[in-house]
């Protein structure tokens, strides 16, 4: 009786598909871009309201068209120098112009986690789709906060921008459920995937 044990072949890894290794690598460059995107509007909404609650001078007016810099006050276009108004109506400017920019910034952020999947090799989980959907409800956020800052703003007295509306608004939200629609396309299609592996 031989005393030797065979030896099995060390497994090989399977080679990687060259679109998944693009995918990969262009995954890890979006997923980098909208980190960066994501960082830039974190830091321009931290700089914005800083400057609404707390800027004195008289170079930046608050009327139609929102936040004007190096705009001086003009009662007949309807510009109000900024630190005309009390603390009150700073801060709800201050929230109606984050109400703004949280779209923006949730887009991002959904994206970057999305094109994050893709850079580990994950392209048709149910995570994608919960991501893709996720931005497009951020579509839609951002096609419908315009209306609800202009609402909060002249609720508070703050001003009235009569030219909130714009068609890039209605784009956004069409173009938020079309993503909202291929999200569940995405899902829907894996668990086909699913119930089909099980059956073999």
């Amino acid at each position: 009786m031989s005393n030797v044990v065979p030896l099995l072949p060390p497994e090989v890894p399977a080679p990687e598909l060259p679109l998944r290794g693009r995918i990969r690598r262009s995954g890890a460059l979006l997923s980098a871009l909208f980190t960066l995107l994501l960082s830039l509007a974190l830091l321009f909404a931290i700089v914005l309201v800083g400057v609404v609650l707390f800027y004195q001078g008289e170079d930046i007016a608050f009327g139609p068209g929102g936040v004007g810099f190096g705009r001086r006050p003009n009662t007949a276009a309807g510009l109000v120098a900024l630190s005309a108004f009390c603390p009150m109506q700073r801060l709800v400017g201050a929230g109606a112009l984050l109400l703004l920019v949280a779209p923006v910034a949730y887009i991002f952020l959904r994206l970057r986690q999305l094109f994050g999947l893709y850079a580990r090799g994950v392209v048709f989980a149910p995570r994608n789709a919960h991501c893709l959907k996720h931005v497009g409800l951020g579509l839609v956020a951002y096609a419908l906060a315009p209306f609800c800052a202009n609402r909060i703003a002249l609720l508070a007295g703050v001003a009235n921008d009569p030219t909130w509306f714009h068609l890039f608004e209605i784009q956004a939200a069409v173009l938020g459920a079309l993503v909202f629609v291929i999200a569940d396309v995405m899902r829907c299609a894996h668990e086909i995937e699913a119930e089909r592996d099980g059956f073999v």
